[in-house]
């Protein structure tokens, strides 16, 4: 049986909440191997003048970990 992580995470873009989401996967992906979903859990957007300059989500990102016989002790 696998066992799976969570990690809450951050991510913001000035295009939209899909490439904020997207661009917390693709920076996870550098660090985390087995990513196997995402949760958006808040979305937030911050507004300068009368329009949206940055789109923020926070998201839950769940990883399956590494078996024991693939740690290197």
């Amino acid at each position: 049986m696998g066992v799976a992580k969570i990690n809450e995470l951050i991510g913001s873009s000035p295009r939209g909440f899909e490439e904020a989401a997207r661009s917390v996967v693709e920076r996870a992906n550098r660090t985390l191997r087995g990513i196997t979903g995402i949760e958006v859990i808040e979305k937030r957007a911050k507004v300068e003048g009368d329009r949206i300059v940055e789109y923020r989500v926070r998201l839950r990102l769940v990883f399956d970990m590494a078996p024991e016989t693939d740690l290197h002790w």
